[in-house]
Protein backbone atom coordinates (compact mmCIF):
# COMPACT_ATOMS: atom_id res chain seq x y z
CA UNK A 1 0.00 0.00 0.00
CA UNK A 2 1.72 3.17 -1.24
CA UNK A 3 1.09 6.26 0.88
CA UNK A 4 1.79 9.74 -0.43
CA UNK A 5 2.59 12.35 2.22
CA UNK A 6 2.37 16.07 1.66
CA UNK A 7 1.09 19.49 2.69
CA UNK A 8 -2.61 20.35 2.73
CA UNK A 9 -3.73 22.63 -0.10
CA UNK A 10 -6.41 25.27 0.39
CA UNK A 11 -8.74 23.54 -2.05
CA UNK A 12 -8.47 20.38 0.08
CA UNK A 13 -9.69 21.97 3.33
CA UNK A 14 -13.27 20.74 3.01
CA UNK A 15 -12.05 17.20 2.28
CA UNK A 16 -9.83 17.29 5.37
CA UNK A 17 -12.73 18.57 7.50
CA UNK A 18 -15.01 15.74 6.35
CA UNK A 19 -12.29 13.21 7.16
CA UNK A 20 -11.77 14.62 10.66
CA UNK A 21 -15.50 14.88 11.32
CA UNK A 22 -15.94 11.19 10.51
CA UNK A 23 -13.06 10.28 12.80
CA UNK A 24 -14.29 12.41 15.72
CA UNK A 25 -18.02 11.68 15.45
CA UNK A 26 -18.11 9.21 18.35
CA UNK A 27 -15.10 10.55 20.23
CA UNK A 28 -15.87 11.41 23.87
CA UNK A 29 -14.00 14.67 23.39
CA UNK A 30 -17.04 15.79 21.37
CA UNK A 31 -19.87 13.40 22.27
CA UNK A 32 -19.76 14.30 25.98
CA UNK A 33 -20.38 17.94 25.09
CA UNK A 34 -22.73 17.49 22.16
CA UNK A 35 -24.86 14.44 23.08
CA UNK A 36 -27.31 14.88 20.19
CA UNK A 37 -25.82 13.22 17.11
CA UNK A 38 -27.17 15.69 14.56
CA UNK A 39 -26.06 18.68 16.63
CA UNK A 40 -22.65 17.05 17.06
CA UNK A 41 -22.24 16.47 13.34
CA UNK A 42 -23.13 20.06 12.47
CA UNK A 43 -20.96 21.50 15.22
CA UNK A 44 -17.99 19.29 14.38
CA UNK A 45 -17.92 20.34 10.76
CA UNK A 46 -18.45 24.00 11.60
CA UNK A 47 -15.71 24.11 14.26
CA UNK A 48 -13.20 22.17 12.17
CA UNK A 49 -13.84 24.19 9.02
CA UNK A 50 -13.73 27.64 10.65
CA UNK A 51 -10.70 26.77 12.81
CA UNK A 52 -8.80 25.43 9.79
CA UNK A 53 -9.62 28.52 7.71
CA UNK A 54 -8.45 30.82 10.51
CA UNK A 55 -5.13 28.97 10.92
CA UNK A 56 -4.41 28.06 7.30
CA UNK A 57 -1.17 29.60 6.05
CA UNK A 58 -0.05 30.36 9.60
CA UNK A 59 0.83 26.82 10.69
CA UNK A 60 1.50 23.35 9.24
CA UNK A 61 -1.21 21.01 7.91
CA UNK A 62 0.08 17.65 6.65
CA UNK A 63 -1.77 14.91 4.79
CA UNK A 64 -1.50 11.25 3.84
CA UNK A 65 -3.13 9.96 0.66
CA UNK A 66 -3.68 6.61 -1.01
CA UNK A 67 -4.45 6.68 -4.73
CA UNK A 68 -5.19 10.39 -4.45
CA UNK A 69 -7.70 9.94 -1.61
CA UNK A 70 -6.91 11.72 1.66
CA UNK A 71 -6.77 9.18 4.49
CA UNK A 72 -5.11 11.20 7.29
CA UNK A 73 -4.49 14.79 8.26
CA UNK A 74 -2.67 16.58 11.07
CA UNK A 75 -2.04 20.13 12.26
CA UNK A 76 1.35 20.82 13.83
CA UNK A 77 2.19 24.17 15.41
CA UNK A 78 5.64 25.67 15.84
CA UNK A 79 6.61 27.03 19.27
CA UNK A 80 5.97 30.64 18.18
CA UNK A 81 2.54 29.89 16.68
CA UNK A 82 -0.17 32.16 18.07
CA UNK A 83 -3.76 31.03 18.08
CA UNK A 84 -5.88 33.24 15.78
CA UNK A 85 -7.44 36.19 17.55
CA UNK A 86 -11.18 36.58 18.16
CA UNK A 87 -11.32 39.03 15.27
CA UNK A 88 -9.56 36.58 12.95
CA UNK A 89 -11.99 33.83 13.91
CA UNK A 90 -14.93 36.17 13.30
CA UNK A 91 -13.55 37.18 9.92
CA UNK A 92 -13.47 33.49 8.97
CA UNK A 93 -17.13 32.97 9.87
CA UNK A 94 -16.87 31.69 13.44
CA UNK A 95 -20.39 32.94 14.25
CA UNK A 96 -21.70 30.32 11.80
CA UNK A 97 -20.58 27.68 14.33
CA UNK A 98 -23.56 28.71 16.43
CA UNK A 99 -26.20 28.02 13.77
CA UNK A 100 -28.68 25.34 14.91
CA UNK A 101 -26.61 24.42 17.98
CA UNK A 102 -26.76 25.39 21.64
CA UNK A 103 -24.27 28.16 22.41
CA UNK A 104 -23.87 26.74 25.93
CA UNK A 105 -22.53 23.48 24.49
CA UNK A 106 -20.01 25.30 22.30
CA UNK A 107 -18.77 27.45 25.19
CA UNK A 108 -18.40 24.45 27.50
CA UNK A 109 -16.48 22.55 24.84
CA UNK A 110 -14.16 25.50 24.19
CA UNK A 111 -13.44 25.81 27.92
CA UNK A 112 -12.64 22.09 28.13
CA UNK A 113 -10.37 22.25 25.06
CA UNK A 114 -8.45 25.16 26.56
CA UNK A 115 -8.02 23.33 29.86
CA UNK A 116 -7.04 20.01 28.25
CA UNK A 117 -4.39 21.61 26.04
CA UNK A 118 -2.90 23.78 28.81
CA UNK A 119 -0.31 21.20 30.04
CA UNK A 120 1.10 20.98 26.50
CA UNK A 121 1.27 24.73 26.02
CA UNK A 122 2.85 25.16 29.45
CA UNK A 123 5.42 22.48 28.57
CA UNK A 124 6.27 24.32 25.35
CA UNK A 125 7.52 27.21 27.50
CA UNK A 126 10.12 25.00 29.22
CA UNK A 127 12.56 24.93 26.32
CA UNK A 128 13.19 25.70 22.63
CA UNK A 129 12.03 23.68 19.66
CA UNK A 130 8.90 22.13 21.21
CA UNK A 131 6.15 21.70 18.61
CA UNK A 132 2.49 21.07 19.43
CA UNK A 133 0.34 18.65 17.47
CA UNK A 134 -3.13 20.19 17.48
CA UNK A 135 -4.79 17.18 15.84
CA UNK A 136 -4.07 13.85 14.20
CA UNK A 137 -6.87 12.03 12.44
CA UNK A 138 -7.01 8.91 10.30
CA UNK A 139 -10.13 8.15 8.29
CA UNK A 140 -12.08 5.43 10.19
CA UNK A 141 -12.24 3.33 7.02
CA UNK A 142 -8.43 3.20 6.95
CA UNK A 143 -7.66 2.72 10.63
CA UNK A 144 -5.83 -0.41 11.75
CA UNK A 145 -3.81 -0.59 8.52
CA UNK A 146 -0.57 0.95 9.78
CA UNK A 147 -1.29 4.36 8.24
CA UNK A 148 -1.13 6.17 11.58
CA UNK A 149 2.29 4.73 12.36
CA UNK A 150 3.71 5.73 8.98
CA UNK A 151 2.08 9.16 9.18
CA UNK A 152 3.59 9.82 12.61
CA UNK A 153 7.03 8.88 11.26
CA UNK A 154 6.51 11.35 8.41
CA UNK A 155 5.57 14.30 10.59
CA UNK A 156 8.29 13.54 13.12
CA UNK A 157 10.81 13.82 10.29
CA UNK A 158 9.02 16.94 9.01
CA UNK A 159 9.36 18.60 12.42
CA UNK A 160 13.04 17.62 12.65
CA UNK A 161 13.71 19.10 9.21
CA UNK A 162 12.12 22.36 10.39
CA UNK A 163 14.30 22.55 13.50
CA UNK A 164 11.95 20.96 16.01
CA UNK A 165 13.38 19.08 18.99
CA UNK A 166 10.28 17.67 20.67
CA UNK A 167 6.61 16.97 19.98
CA UNK A 168 3.76 17.37 22.48
CA UNK A 169 0.02 16.78 22.25
CA UNK A 170 -2.86 15.35 24.25
CA UNK A 171 -5.44 12.63 23.73
CA UNK A 172 -8.60 11.62 25.57
CA UNK A 173 -8.67 8.00 24.42
CA UNK A 174 -7.19 5.05 26.31
CA UNK A 175 -6.85 3.21 23.01
CA UNK A 176 -4.93 6.12 21.53
CA UNK A 177 -2.62 6.53 24.51
CA UNK A 178 -1.61 2.88 24.25
CA UNK A 179 -0.89 3.43 20.54
CA UNK A 180 1.31 6.47 21.21
CA UNK A 181 3.24 4.81 24.04
CA UNK A 182 4.23 2.02 21.67
CA UNK A 183 5.65 4.65 19.37
CA UNK A 184 7.90 6.25 21.95
CA UNK A 185 5.69 8.93 23.44
CA UNK A 186 5.83 9.51 27.19
CA UNK A 187 2.91 10.69 29.36
CA UNK A 188 3.86 13.80 31.36
CA UNK A 189 0.39 14.86 32.55
CA UNK A 190 -2.74 12.85 33.29
CA UNK A 191 -6.08 14.19 34.48
CA UNK A 192 -9.78 13.42 34.53
CA UNK A 193 -12.40 15.62 32.91
CA UNK A 194 -15.97 15.41 34.20
CA UNK A 195 -18.87 16.97 32.35
CA UNK A 196 -22.53 16.41 33.22
CA UNK A 197 -21.57 13.30 35.17
CA UNK A 198 -19.58 11.81 32.28
CA UNK A 199 -15.87 11.16 32.80
CA UNK A 200 -13.01 10.97 30.35
CA UNK A 201 -9.28 10.91 30.72
CA UNK A 202 -6.87 13.43 29.26
CA UNK A 203 -3.26 12.44 28.70
CA UNK A 204 -0.54 14.85 27.58
CA UNK A 205 2.43 13.20 25.89
CA UNK A 206 5.86 14.23 24.66
CA UNK A 207 8.64 12.77 22.56
CA UNK A 208 12.19 13.89 21.90
CA UNK A 209 13.00 13.68 18.21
Amino acid sequence: MDIEFGILKREEIKESVELSARAYENYEYFSNFFPDLEERRKTLRAILYRATLASFGKTHFLTAKIDGKMVAVTQIDEPHFKRPSVIQFLLHGWLLVYLNVKAKHVHEWLAMDTSASKPCHDYQKTGPGIWYTCSLTVDPAFQGKGIGTKFIAFWEEYVREHGGKQLVFFTNSEKNIAFYKKRGFEVFDEREIIHNGKKMGSWSVKKTL
